[in-house]
């Protein structure tokens, strides 16, 4: 009866050791409580975080990226992919398309041992501004669509979103922000504030994945009837590598 609340303890330690050998000083932080956590000039990335009034900890990754919108949306839609470029993402499953921009995902993300990983399944739903052109995709948890995977502990709650917004120089700002409630015994103690102290390890490690998967020419060539392209994108324009950006 004691071995599982000595292995709790004993990952606690390594955890609790672990926050301090990993987690950079916060750079600054602004009127809305997000914290500057990375800032990486090299690939323009930028990553924020701040905790919610529900106390989770919430992060924003922000880059700019030379691509054409359908080119995001294609990635997004090519879910064999995603664990290819996504930070500890194991799998993402289909489990019910509703429309062009509404479905229903499984996630499987990757947890470091002895943590059991986690799954979650969302209602994701994109939709286009038609006044700036932005198109955001939210994706919202919905744990009860489908049956649970005794693998996996189930996710009880998550948010996120990537927003894509063109600019007038022909790049698209991109957004990624995401807080979660991971569910099991990392909802509590040192194994929450662990995660809180390296929050910003995920957007940062998808964003500059993305900004190299983003330029395959599968998605560059993409056309989707339901996205508008700004003007700028309406006539044949020579790709700049994004590394370069």
């Amino acid at each position: 009866m004691l071995r599982p609340m000595t292995t709790t303890i004993k990952t606690a330690a390594v955890l609790a050791a672990l926050i301090w050998m990993f987690v950079p000083p916060a750079l600054y932080a602004d009127d809305d409580g997000w914290t500057l956590r990375r800032q990486d000039s090299k690939y323009d990335i930028e990553v924020y975080q701040r905790t919610t009034a529900e106390g989770y900890t919430e992060f924003r990754g922000v880059t700019h990226i030379n691509s054409r919108l359908s080119a995001f949306v294609a990635l997004l839609r090519d879910v064999d992919n995603m664990p290819n470029w996504i930070y500890r993402t194991n799998e993402v499953r289909v489990v019910e398309i509703l429309s062009d921009t509404e479905s229903y995902v499984q996630t499987i993300n990757n947890m470091p041992w002895p943590v059991r990983d986690r799954d979650a399944i969302v209602f994701a739903k994109l939709e286009q501004n038609p006044a700036t052109q932005a198109i955001t995709l939210r994706a919202t948890a919905d744990p009860g669509f489908a049956p649970a995977d005794d693998r996996y502990v189930r996710m009880p709650l998550l948010e996120s979103s990537w927003t894509f917004t063109p600019l007038a120089d022909g790049r698209t700002r991109v957004v990624f922000r995401c807080y979660a409630d991971p569910g099991g015994k990392l909802t509590s103690g040192i194994f929450l504030k662990f995660q809180a102290m390296l929050a910003w390890h995920a957007p940062y490690k998808t964003l500059r994945a993305m900004r190299q998967v983003i330029l395959d020419p599968e998605y560059q060539a993409a056309t989707l009837a339901f996205i508008r392209e700004p003007a700028i994108w309406n006539t044949a324009r020579n790709l700049t590598s994004v590394a370069d950006n």
